[in-house]
């Protein structure tokens, strides 16, 4: 029995030698997690104040005062490739102003308010200039619309006769901006940024009453603004 069991480990020796061990199962490649700060896209909240360089109102005597505005605004933007971007942005600004003695009239006065809405898309290109800081400039047109509300008060030239006169108008027209930025990264995901932009509608509002005395106080200039504006960003 001995020698049987001695020759059926001889003969099946061969067999043995051709076999390789059994290979370990293949690990399955495991996906890399997406985080946000790979993400193309992000938002911007801000807020801004926007300085006027034209007076708002025209009228024979002169002009009203100009209209310092500020507001805040949403952007979304996409970036392209490592350093060009586009967005969209959709902003609002208020202004109101108060003041007179302007217009030949006897203890005359007037409020005025505006309220601008603006959609505007455009092209922004950004360079790194340290770890966690960038600087950025950029350029968009749209669509605005200006709202203007005025107010107007005075004595007339006979003391039996006063002026007092209200408007509303809404014009639309478009919208021009540049900016350029500097960006400071708080995490993968989030940064702030602070930024100067110059900007300008041709919104045209008609304002006329109809009187005799009034009857060119019904036009605004073209607006154009130097404006500082800083919030918060973050990629989703």
């Amino acid at each position: 029995m001995k020698n049987t069991i001695i020759a059926a480990i001889a003969l099946a020796m061969p067999c043995l030698a051709g076999q390789s061990a059994p290979l370990a199962p293949a690990p399955v490649p495991r996906e890399v997690a997406r985080t946000c700060a790979d993400s193309p896209w992000s938002m911007e909240i801000g807020a801004n104040y926007n300085f006027a360089m034209r007076d708002l109102l025209k009228h024979s005597q002169g002009s009203c005062k100009a209209v310092d505005t500020m507001g805040g605004e949403l952007t979304l933007l996409h970036r392209n490739a490592e350093h060009n971007s586009m967005y969209v942005r959709l902003g609002y600004a208020y202004g109101g102003e108060s003041h007179g003695g302007s217009y030949g009239f006897r203890n005359d006065n007037i409020k005025l308010n505006t309220h601008t809405f603006a959609l505007t898309t455009g092209y922004r290109y950004t360079r790194s200039l340290a770890e966690r800081t960038s600087m950025y400039m950029g350029a968009g047109i749209g669509v605005v619309n200006q709202s203007i509300k005025t107010k107007f008060t005075a004595d007339g030239f006979h003391r039996e006769r006063d002026f007092s006169y209200k408007a509303h108008d809404a014009a639309w027209g478009f919208a021009v901006e540049a900016e350029v930025g500097l960006r400071y990264q708080l995490c993968p995901c989030w940064d702030v940024f602070l930024a100067y932009r110059f900007s300008a509608n041709t919104a045209k509002n008609s304002l006329g009453r109809g009187d005799v005395e009034l009857t060119d106080f019904n036009r605004n200039h073209r607006q154009f603004f130097h404006g500082i504006t800083a919030g918060v960003g973050f990629k989703f």
